[in-house]
């Protein structure tokens, strides 16, 4: 993978995170080109989530891993997927997301988890959730209360913070985008055959969906 892989920016606007496909993760201000930091990984980073205020900063690599970085650039922790067993001679974190407060980490992973970290437990997982498909997108509300994650199984997966799977949708295709909204109401999902679902956080029902006409 080449160039800039994944951009992400704090909620005042000050700090933009990046992952890139030269192994690195980066921390800029707005004010400058130049990187405050960098932070070589083992392979590239496809994603990368910054909290609301820039205090702190996480990624998910190639090299199977889900690191976490605070403002200043230094390293917290990370957390090998590999550990959790994969078919695969690889267990890439495709998807990462953080809460606004920076207190909690959504991640997935290409070995079929999903998974919730506390910011402060030094890389130990909250829990994990195996699904039977790769995890493509994961989305954390801002209150870290809920997680969304679509999965390479065709199913959308909601998650409270408590781990519990509160319901899952079978979509027609991989499910590759995620979103929660800022007041945890509403959830949207977007599947590789063009079709976007809209949810109401409280049921599997779709209130409806759309797909796109093909090009």
């Amino acid at each position: 993978m080449r160039g800039v892989t994944w951009s992400t920016i704090s909620a005042d606007g000050e700090y933009i995170g990046a992952g890139s496909g030269d192994n690195k993760v980066y921390l800029f201000d707005k004010n400058s080109s130049t990187p405050l930091w960098s932070y070589s990984t083992g392979n590239d980073v496809p994603s990368v989530a910054i909290s609301a205020d820039g205090e702190y900063i996480t990624a998910g690599s190639w090299d199977n891993k889900v690191y976490l970085f605070d403002q200043a650039g230094n390293y917290l922790w990370s957390y090998d997927t590999l550990t959790d067993g994969t078919e695969f001679f690889f267990s890439w974190v495709l998807s990462v997301s953080i809460s606004d407060d920076g207190e909690y980490i959504a991640a997935g992973s290409m070995n079929s988890f999903v998974y919730l970290f506390d910011k402060d437990n030094n890389g130990i997982p909250t829990w994990k959730y195996n699904t039977s498909g790769s995890i493509i997108s994961v989305d954390i509300s801002a209150d870290g209360e809920y997680i969304a994650a679509g999965s390479a199984d065709d199913s959308l997966y909601l998650f409270d913070q408590a781990g519990n799977n509160l319901w899952s949708y079978a979509a027609t295709d991989f499910v590759i985008s995620v979103d929660i909204s800022d007041d945890s109401e509403y959830v949207a999902a977007g599947s590789q055959d063009n079709t976007l679902y809209f949810f109401h956080r409280d049921s599997n029902q779709t209130l409806w969906t759309y797909t796109a006409p093909e090009t």
